[in-house]
């Protein structure tokens, strides 16, 4: 498993800067945030010639792409409006392709007014039907993330099960699951064949508002993270654990902190 992180950490970094603070903190990959102004410079609007270049800026530092986050999401209850979303998906599976990242995350999306569940995941596997082929072309995995309507294992391995192809895939991220009332057991059941990617961030919220969550140093929440590492060992799951900082924590407390956590906890999983 290697340990990553996403830009949210350092938005305001130039590129070299934030591989410099992967090798500083003993991290493998490095999860840029796409669609989000963040100054990493992976975005589609990159020209080839620079995405070679960005390429070779991580092989010559030693660190991988774990995945190109997005902001795509499928929810949407008019054709045009996917179809637009199709064409962004396709732009940033490209883009994964050209810098040598295996993934790129996409969401579900919140489930539109007056539209039904049933529809939001028929829309949402047509969609990433869709692009499937372009990802397999491109050496890509599109990760669908447990978040949103999707936040429960159950909700998005169906969807990803409905598709049934072998490039389009899961973004784990256990916290949105435990928030939807699932277990860390329960919601791996329902995601295990299909994780190509992990996002990890440790949080506490109140029983009766999960949407307010506060973001903690791992270990000082409510996630099972050394159980959700067991669980992975035995599919022995060799994609990223990529943190996901979006506020409150500072970068030089929570990189170092939660490297050795996680550590400690993949050692004991004799992964």
């Amino acid at each position: 498993m290697d340990l990553c992180f996403m830009t949210f950490s350092c938005p305001d970094y130039e590129l070299d800067k934030i591989l410099a603070t992967a090798i500083r903190y003993g991290y493998d990959g490095i999860e840029p945030r796409a669609q989000a102004e963040h100054k990493h410079g992976v975005e589609v609007s990159t020209t080839k010639k620079i995405r070679a270049r960005i390429q070779a800026q991580f092989a010559d530092a030693g660190i991988k792409m774990s995945c190109i986050a997005t902001s795509c999401r499928y929810n949407l209850p008019e054709q045009r409006d996917r179809q637009q979303m199709i064409e962004v998906t396709r732009q940033h599976i490209e883009l994964a392709g050209d810098c040598g990242a295996p993934t790129v995350r996409v969401f579900g999306g919140p489930t539109p007014e007056g539209v039904d569940f049933a529809d939001s995941k028929k829309y949402v596997a047509e969609c990433l039907a869709t692009v499937a082929d372009w990802a397999q072309d491109h050496d890509v995995y599109v990760c669908l993330e447990t978040h949103d309507a999707f936040w429960r294992g159950a909700d998005a391995g169906y969807v990803v099960a409905q598709v049934n192809h072998p490039n389009i895939c899961i973004n784990w991220d256990m916290m949105h699951c435990i928030r939807a009332g699932e277990t860390v057991t329960e919601a791996f059941e329902h995601v295990r064949g299909h994780i190509k990617h992990t996002h990890i961030h440790d949080g506490v919220w109140p029983e009766d508002d999960p949407d307010q969550i506060e973001l903690v140093l791992m270990g000082e929440g409510m996630i099972a993270h050394d159980e959700a590492i067991r669980l992975l060992a035995s599919i022995d799951y060799q994609g990223a654990l990529s943190g996901e900082w979006i506020s409150g924590l500072a970068l030089e407390e929570v990189l170092p902190h939660d490297a050795a956590k996680l550590r400690e906890y993949i050692v004991a999983a004799g992964a």
